[in-house]
């Protein structure tokens, strides 16, 4: 189809939304507010829009100019302000200064945008709400050091999202495998990242949830594989007949298990791996 044809092409598209921005119907100016193609013009006309539903679309739009996300940044509705914060076009500047927001919303959607400045997160790291320090636990853009410096987080939710971030230093998880709280331990022990040595120390844990993700994790050495196949539960020694890197050997033990689900585990994986004939 050329662009004779198709009204939603190149310049003629460009002048159908210019059209549509004015439109009456608040979904139609949305739509505009939404689409790549709007002029900077439009975006900001819209981003004055009496309807907040309108002034989100020109908020979240990763094509909206930085003079008008910096202009959103100071709307009157939170929800406004949140997509600014989570737009992956916000600059830096205007990142800094929704991390001071009132709402904790906004603030949160700061601590989850993956293009946030460091000493913005590194500010975050420090907010009174658990919720906003989740985020730059959990957001894989977190300076090592801020990581570090919310392991030791009073709050065992915050720990836990550490522990769970794939960018965490291999340091800080074995500082968490040490954790007062069994859910943290949890965590550390099914973090694909964990150091070998740091699941070798969380095999030998009390709690069975734990094991069971030691068992779980592709990162776990043979020789421990080859110690959870012995486990006193099924559903650990269930988990290494699983795991695609438990060795062949173990596999052929768990086979002969006293529990069925463990023998059946055992053998699917066997049948797996056969080479195709």
């Amino acid at each position: 189809m050329t662009n004779t044809e198709n009204p939603f092409s190149g310049a003629a598209k460009a002048e159908v939304l210019r059209a549509l921005a004015g439109d009456q119907d608040i979904d139609v100016r949305a739509r505009v507010a939404r689409q790549p193609g709007t002029t900077p013009g439009k975006f900001r006309q819209l981003a004055n829009d009496p309807e907040e539903y309108v002034r989100v679309g020109v908020a979240e739009n990763p094509n909206t100019p930085p003079e008008v996300l910096l202009q959103l940044a100071s709307d009157p509705e939170e929800r406004v302000r949140g997509y600014v914060a989570s737009n992956p076009t916000t600059p830096p500047e205007v990142l800094l200064q929704l991390a001071s927001d009132p709402d904790e919303e906004v603030r949160r959607d700061v601590a989850g945008n993956l293009h946030t400045p460091p000493e913005v997160l590194l500010q975050l790291a420090s907010d009174p709400e658990e919720d906003v320090r989740e985020r730059v636990a959990y957001n894989p853009t977190t300076p090592p050091e801020v990581l570090l410096q919310l392991a030791s987080d009073p709050e065992e939710r915050v720990r836990g999202y550490v522990a769970d971030n794939p960018t965490t230093p291999p340091e800080v998880l074995q500082q968490l495998a040490s954790d007062p709280e069994g859910y943290v331990r949890f965590v550390v022990a099914g973090n694909p990242n964990t150091p070998p040595d740091v699941l070798q120390q969380l095999a030998g844990e009390p709690n069975r949830a734990v094991r069971e993700q030691v068992a779980k994790n592709p990162n776990t050495p043979p020789e421990v594989l080859q110690q959870l196949a012995s486990d006193q539960d099924k559903y650990v020694r269930r988990e290494v007949a699983r795991n695609p890197t438990t060795p062949p050997e173990v596999l052929t033990v768990l086979v002969l298990d006293f529990d069925p689900d463990v023998q059946e585990a055992a053998r699917d994986a066997l049948q797996e791996r056969k080479p195709e004939s």
